[in-house]
């Protein structure tokens, strides 16, 4: 796998459990629907620093 894939798999994994731990340590309820669109949200958010990221970095 290539580092942008690992990135990407590794943002879900992260968005995916600290979505479930934070609402079943608060709330005790599990809503899959928000649960969908917060992992959506973080993993645009996370391509989107990698992509700010690769262009900062980009060589001239």
């Amino acid at each position: 796998m290539d580092d942008r894939r690992t990135l990407l798999v590794a943002g879900f994994v992260r968005a995916s459990l600290s979505y479930v731990f934070n609402v079943l340590a608060f709330t005790g309820a599990f809503d899959v629907f928000r649960w969908v669109v917060f992992a959506a949200l973080s993993l645009g958010f996370t391509y989107g620093f990698d992509r700010f990221i690769g262009w900062q970095t980009a060589p001239a």
